[in-house]
C-alpha cells in the first residue's frame, strides 16, 4: 500500500440517508485491517463485488464523522439504486488517499 506517512486525507461527499463524507485516513485503514486482518484482502473482496466488503469499506470511510455508526446502520443506507454510486465514491476516496506516484518511481 505504500508508505503510511504518505496517506493523504480528502473528504469525498456521498449522498446516503443524508450527505456524508468518506475519508480514508490511517484510522479507516486500521479499521479495515481489524476486520480483514490484511488491507489487501479487503480491497480484493470489494473488487470481486463482495457485499460485506462494500459495507465494511463504506463504514470505515464514514465512521470518522459519526462514531455511533455500525456496519448494520451503514448497510441500511445502501440499496440497489445507489450501490454503484457507493462503490464509485469508495473507489474515489481510496484513490484520493493513496500517495501520488511520481513519474521517476513509475519508470524505475
Amino acid at each position: 500500500m505504500g508508505n503510511v506517512r504518505d496517506i493523504r486525507t480528502k473528504l469525498i461527499p456521498i449522498q446516503l440517508d443524508k450527505e456524508r463524507h468518506l475519508k480514508f485516513d490511517l484510522n479507516a485503514f486500521a479499521e479495515l485491517e481489524e476486520i480483514y486482518r490484511d488491507i489487501n484482502i479487503a480491497f480484493e473482496a470489494m473488487q470481486k463485488g463482495s457485499i460485506k466488503a462494500i459495507r465494511a469499506m463504506l463504514w470505515a470511510g464514514l465512521v470518522h464523522e459519526d462514531k455511533t455508526l455500525t456496519l448494520e446502520k451503514v448497510g441500511e443506507m445502501v440499496h440497489l439504486g445507489n450501490i454503484n454510486e457507493v462503490m464509485n465514491a469508495i473507489t474515489q476516496a481510496i484513490s484520493e488517499a493513496m500517495p501520488k506516484v511520481d513519474e521517476d518511481e513509475k519508470n524505475s
